[in-house]
C-alpha cells in the first residue's frame, strides 16, 4: 500500500501538471512533458530514499531481535550451569534415606541473570507464539530452585547452630542415626529441612528439564526467523556452586 506521503505527491503532481496546461495551452503540451519528467525523476528518487530508509529500519530490527534471543539463550546458558552443579552435588545422596541432613547448605556466588521476556514479545506474532510461555514457565521453574536454595540454606544452619546447642563437641568421633540427629534438633527444623530437601530435589529436575526444551525450542526459532545469524553454544563450568561457609 503507498504511503500517504506518495499518494500527496501523485495529487500535487496532478495538480500542477493540470495549472500549466491552463495557464499556457499552446506550449502546455511540450511543458507537461517536461514537467513529467521532471516529476517522474523526482518521484522515484524519493521513492528510492523511502525504501532504503524502510529496509535499514527492518534490518536495524532484525538485527535488535536476534540479539534478545541471544540475550535469552545466555541466561540460559548461565542457569543450565548451576543447575547441572547442582546435579552432580545433590546425584550422591539422591537415594539415602538422610539426605536432608547430610546434604551441606550450598550457595552460588555469581549473577546468574535472568530471560528478558519484555525485550522477546515479539514471539507472540511468530510461527511459535507460545515459546514466551516456555520462556516464563523455565525462569519461573529456575526463580523456585534459587529461592528454596537460599531458604534451605538458612535452615540448615539453623540445624547446625540447633546440634551444637545440644550435643555440643559430642559428635565428634560418634555415629549417630538420622532419627537421633532429628530428635536433638525437634521437629520443626528437623521437618523443615526435610521438606525442602526434598522440594530442592524436584525443582532441580523440573528447571533442568524445562532448561533444555527452552534451549531446543529457541534453537529453532532462531534457524527459522534468523538463519545465518550468531547464535550460542552451551558450555559448562563447574565452578559457580560452592559450599556455604561454616558449614
Amino acid at each position: 500500500m503507498p504511503s500517504r506521503s506518495v499518494v500527496l505527491a501523485a495529487v500535487g503532481a496532478a495538480f500542477l501538471a493540470g495549472v500549466l496546461v491552463w495557464v499556457y495551452p499552446h506550449d502546455g503540451p511540450h511543458l507537461l512533458v517536461e514537467f513529467a519528467g521532471i516529476s517522474l525523476s523526482t518521484f522515484v528518487g524519493a521513492y528510492g530514499a523511502f525504501q532504503l530508509q524502510i529496509r535499514r529500519e527492518d534490518a536495524k530490527t532484525l538485527a535488535e531481535r536476534a540479539a534478545a534471543l541471544r540475550r535469552a539463550q545466555f541466561a540460559l546458558v548461565a542457569q543450565s550451569n548451576v543447575l547441572e552443579t547442582l546435579r552432580q552435588e545433590l546425584a550422591p545422596l539422591r537415594e539415602n534415606e538422610s539426605r536432608d541432613l547430610r546434604l551441606k547448605a550450598l550457595v552460588f556466588f555469581q549473577a546468574i541473570p535472568a530471560i528478558d521476556l519484555t525485550s522477546i514479545e515479539f514471539l507472540l506474532e511468530t510461527a511459535d507464539p507460545d515459546l514466551p510461555n516456555v520462556l516464563l514457565d523455565c525462569q519461573n521453574k529456575w526463580n523456585s530452585v534459587i529461592g528454596i536454595l537460599e531458604q534451605r540454606t538458612r535452615d540448615y544452619r539453623r540445624y547446625l547452630e540447633r546440634l551444637a546447642a545440644v550435643r555440643g563437641n559430642e559428635l565428634v568421633g560418634k555415629e549417630v542415626t538420622g532419627d537421633e540427629l532429628r530428635k536433638d534438633v525437634g521437629p520443626e527444623i528437623s521437618g523443615a529441612l526435610k521438606t525442602l530437601t526434598d522440594a530442592l530435589y524436584e525443582a532441580v529436575d523440573a528447571a533442568r528439564e524445562a532448561n533444555d526444551a527452552s534451549w531446543a525450542r529457541l534453537a529453532i526459532q532462531f534457524a527459522n526467523q534468523f538463519p545465518g545469524q550468531r547464535v550460542l553454544k552451551r558450555s559448562f563450568d563447574p565452578d559457580v556452586i560452592k559450599r556455604a561457609p561454616g558449614t
